[in-house]
């Protein structure tokens, strides 16, 4: 029988309605490498990516067809003017408070091959994710001034 997968969710953003968390199973986490490498390439670029994102985390239900939009499976796209894109999935957690914004991995407009093929890895880490979460072990890391522990759920 094969070990349950080990599903980490790094919180990165505490809004008012949800939590945005990177998902790392199995001990890699594609967004969260995206966005270090990011911090380091492109700040600017890191930084309009979190504004969006934070935006997103005050609303109960958030559309908006130029920077953060439906691309299929429950996967949405956030886009930056400077070509930059980062994929998330919303999930709730019973027990948890916060609705979730699942960050799952990110790339560059590139051509439309390349970008089709950072959709269909964001979609296929959504589905491990959803396939596994009932029977893995689930561990949310806070913010560093939240006032709760790590959370096991």
């Amino acid at each position: 029988m094969k070990n349950p997968l080990e599903i980490t969710l790094t919180t990165f953003h505490l809004g008012s309605v949800k939590r945005v968390v990177t998902l790392g199973l199995d001990g890699k986490d594609a967004a969260n490498d995206f966005l270090l490498k990011l911090a380091k390439a492109n700040p600017q670029g890191l930084q309009s990516i979190l504004k969006r994102l934070a935006a997103v985390a005050e609303h109960d239900r958030f559309e908006n067809k130029i920077t953060y939009r439906h691309v299929g499976d429950q996967v949405f796209e956030v886009k930056t003017k400077a070509g930059l894109r980062f994929y998330t999935c919303p999930d709730e957690i019973e027990g948890l408070g916060h609705q979730l914004i699942i960050a799952a991995c990110g790339g560059k407009k590139g051509n439309r091959k390349e970008q089709s093929a950072d959709i269909r890895n964001a979609k296929e880490i959504r589905k491990r994710y959803l396939k596994a979460k009932d029977s893995a072990s689930i561990e949310l890391i806070p913010l560093p001034d939240e006032t709760e522990d790590h959370e096991t759920c």
